[in-house]
């Protein structure tokens, strides 16, 4: 039955390895239907990425790089900030600039040079995406800068486009689904928090970990915060900087392996031993 299955998936049981970037119900499947053929499993399943920002970080340039790194592509990347935890001294401050920098972020269509992001995949997920936000509204949470796209603006043929600014969603409990499922759509949390201890265990309170940035200028904290951080990938005063060669992939929810240059060669080849007692026959071309 499992090779069946297997079959009808276009996953056929000789396939030796499978590689899938997606969510966790389809992996659920592909791992349930592989197991009994003890397949290879390279898995990418997304993230609840926190960025941390320390009272020493650069605001101006730690904010319009989390701007980016939480509205770029409508947030429909699995490496996006979701989570933004800010140290309370420097809350306020930052979250002033930060209401101030996103909503100079102009939302468009891809032809529009000065559009910074578009229309999001289908109607049913900006459905879901809006979702979200009534629950952390029913919840008691802030809101800011939801729908308000003038489509009129737009040309005529994309006015039906699933278009959403940018938002953020303030006074939200760590326990909020908004705070620990990924949306997958243009919104981050913004929270303060006190100490380092305390920021570390809450970053890592999610069941995912696929990335993290980490914003301070002391450089034994960068280290010492990134050490302690559950995320595969770790970012310190920047964000989406990739050298290829590097591995690439996450902790726990996240996903099973890494790829990039030799870790996907180790994914890809098996390597085999070969023994050979030496012998004084021929040697055959």
């Amino acid at each position: 039955m499992t090779c069946k299955l297997l079959e009808k998936a276009g996953v056929p049981p000789d396939v030796p390895l499978i590689s899938f970037t997606g969510s966790q119900p389809t992996t659920k499947q592909i791992i349930q239907l592989s197991a009994p053929h003890c397949k290879k499993l390279s898995l990418e399943l997304g993230g609840k990425n926190p960025a941390i920002v320390f009272e020493d970080a650069n605001l101006e340039e730690c904010v319009l790089t989390t701007v980016r790194s939480s509205f770029t592509n409508q947030g429909e990347i699995c490496l996006c900030t979701s989570r933004i935890l800010v140290q309370k001294s420097i809350y306020s401050e930052f979250f002033k600039r930060f209401v101030e920098a996103t909503r100079m972020w102009k939302v468009g269509v891809p032809s529009d040079p000065s559009a910074n992001m578009g229309a999001l995949i289908s109607q049913a997920h900006l459905e879901k995406v809006r979702s979200y936000i009534k629950k952390a509204h029913a919840e008691g949470a802030q809101i800011l800068c939801v729908e308000g796209v003038d489509k009129l603006s737009l040309p005529p043929r994309n006015q039906a486009g699933y278009f959403m600014l940018p938002t953020m969603i303030t006074d939200v409990k760590d326990e909020s689904c908004c705070m620990k499922k990924e949306i997958f759509g243009p919104v981050t949390c913004v929270i303060p928090f006190d100490s380092e201890d305390e920021v570390i265990k809450r970053a890592n309170s999610v069941k995912y970990g696929l990335s993290a940035t980490v914003w301070s200028n002391n450089v034994g904290r960068v280290h010492r915060v990134a050490r302690k951080l559950q995320s595969g990938l770790v970012w310190t005063n920047c964000w989406l900087i990739r050298e290829l060669n590097l591995p690439f992939g996450g902790m726990k929810s996240s996903g099973v392996g890494r790829g990039g240059a030799k870790d996907s060669y180790e994914f890809l080849t098996e390597i085999k031993t070969v023994t050979i007692k030496h012998c004084c026959g021929p040697v055959e071309k």
